[in-house]
């Protein structure tokens, strides 16, 4: 009895599909170790074909420009970031807003310092405009999402461009981020102390030195009618 076209096709295109993903691994990593290796104004779409083993016109179906292939490796880096710097905080990371916002300094600090790659393109001070803006966007969705764990932990006074104000926050910290990798080659302990005091600084003003918490806002005993009547 014959097969049916599908059936002899299907494994055929399964193969296809195997390989293809391995060359876009494989252009992944090369594009990952030349990135880590070299100035970033010297990785060339050819020398990372040439590493991959991948010739370039197979390549350009997978990433048809340098570009791409450096979007990739954000996009890749983007996920792990989100996931680490928004882990449930211990108790000794909310007692003040301060130390929640240090607390995020430090683990996006520790992100970059165990991701090169990711640190090199975000923050390495070598990032074409094009992609710092892809960045950029990200950053500004993960200061919303810091605001939202500020907001379910303090009461956060009202302000008319919160979401702004989060966001050049969260900028303050990539400014200084990036100023350590260009002046000092890595992430340093002094320039992250730097980075928590200039965004809790810049906080500061909108929040004041300290914020009431849900809970205490709750059990804050109001006075009676009578008590405010004998005033």
């Amino acid at each position: 009895m014959a097969r049916s076209p599908s059936h002899t096709t299907r494994p055929v295109a399964a193969r296809t599909q195997r390989r293809g993903d391995r060359r876009r691994e494989k252009l992944l990593e090369a594009a990952g170790d030349l990135v880590q290796g070299l100035p970033l104004a010297e990785v060339t779409y050819a020398a990372i074909c040439s590493r991959a083993k991948v010739p370039p016109s197979s390549a350009y179906h997978f990433y048809p420009d340098l570009d791409a292939i450096f979007r990739a490796l954000l996009e890749t880096g983007r996920a792990g970031f989100d996931t680490a710097l928004m882990r449930p905080l211990r108790a000794a990371e909310r007692r003040t807003w301060q130390n929640v916002v240090e607390c995020l300094v430090d683990r996006a600090a520790r992100y970059n310092r165990t991701n090169p790659v990711a640190a090199r393109l975000a923050i390495g001070g070598q990032t074409p405009p094009q992609l710092k803006r892809l960045d950029r966007d990200a950053d500004r969705i993960r200061a919303g999402l810091a605001l939202d764990v500020l907001e379910s932990l303090f009461v956060v006074p009202p302000l008319r461009h919160k979401r702004q104000v989060a966001f050049v926050a969260t900028e303050i910290v990539d400014a200084v981020f990036t100023t350590s990798m260009i002046e000092e080659g890595r992430l340093t302990p002094a320039y992250v102390t730097i980075a928590k005091r200039a965004v809790t600084g810049f906080l500061g003003s909108y929040f004041g030195a300290s914020l009431p918490t849900h809970a205490a806002k709750v059990s804050r005993p109001r006075r009676s009618r009578s008590a405010v009547s004998r005033r």
